[in-house]
């Protein structure tokens, strides 16, 4: 089956921009054109693409024709930037806010000398990263599934290690003598409701998370994560990257400690960005020490 590639490129502005409108302006043409070329995709493959919402949410089969639409882009881009040796040529990335705020970081000293690319980066939890892989809004993503997604390559970076830390007054008072059951009374940070994090550690601690009546407190940023932890909210589960960089903080116990592994995920397009993307994150990777814990 042959599509207009234009018909794609208004399916992508449409679901990027959330509403017929914001992708009218975007593209320079009326909001009825943008409907009639959506509608004309749509009876072309005999099924609705997107539901007319604000913001406007492709359907499952939109979701197909959107993961194409953007690998078809990406192509076309390189093709015309090798072509013209001008312009920028763009890529969309799914990181989790850990990484990030860890053995990421030295990845932006290599995108710096990209200066033919322009590149996006989407937080997002690694959990679930993969349904923005398989939706398209990115093309490549630091995910915890091995399981490489459909059209997709995987290759495996390591893992993050997190520890049980907390301040010395909340050690003192709820884990004296190292013991395991003040996880069960002491206050909790947890990153964001989808952070089970600290819950599988009281499991493999044989504790039943059930059982906690202890406050859980929510913070759903890095860095302010740890903060609230050094203000004494809580005890969590801490990168031990981060945990290396501050003083106010104790490490409970050093076999209290859960390792969750990274991998990256792209495209299977032939893309010398993503190419490049990849060799730069295993490299980063090796280099930060992620992968003697694989």
């Amino acid at each position: 089956m042959k599509f207009d590639v234009e018909h794609l490129q208004t399916l992508l502005a449409v679901v990027d921009a959330g509403s017929f409108d914001d992708a009218s302006i975007d593209l320079g043409i009326t909001a009825s054109a943008v409907s009639q070329r959506i509608k004309a995709l749509e009876n072309r493959l005999g099924a609705v693409l997107v539901v007319r919402s604000r913001p406007v949410v492709p359907t499952e089969q939109g979701i197909k024709v959107l993961r194409y639409a953007r690998q078809i882009a990406a192509l076309s881009a390189e093709f015309s930037y090798e072509i013209s040796l001008t312009g920028h040529q763009q890529i969309a990335v799914g990181v989790n806010a850990d990484s990030l705020s860890t053995w990421f970081t030295p990845v932006f000293d290599e995108l710096a000398r990209w200066t033919d690319v322009s590149v996006e980066i989407l937080r997002m939890d690694e959990s679930r990263s993969l349904d923005t892989l398989r939706s398209g809004r990115v093309s490549a993503v630091v995910t915890n599934s091995s399981v490489a997604a459909q059209g997709c390559t995987v290759r495996k970076l390591g893992a993050l290690r997190y520890r049980a830390a907390c301040t010395p007054g909340m050690a003192r008072e709820h884990f004296a003598r190292g013991s395991s059951d003040g996880f069960l009374t002491a206050p909790m940070m947890i990153f964001d409701r989808e952070d089970r994090l600290q819950h599988h550690l009281l499991e493999q601690l044989g504790l039943d998370p059930g059982q906690r009546h202890g406050a859980v407190h929510m913070v759903p940023d890095s860095w302010q994560f740890l903060r609230a932890i050094q203000a004494g909210m809580g005890w969590g589960m801490v990168p031990e990257q981060q945990l290396a960089q501050v003083h106010e903080l104790e490490e409970l116990d050093d076999r209290w400690f859960i390792d969750v592994p990274l991998y990256f995920q792209r495209w299977s397009v032939d893309s010398e960005i993503l190419g490049r993307l990849e060799s730069t994150l295993l490299q980063v990777a090796s280099e930060s020490g992620l992968d003697l814990l694989t």
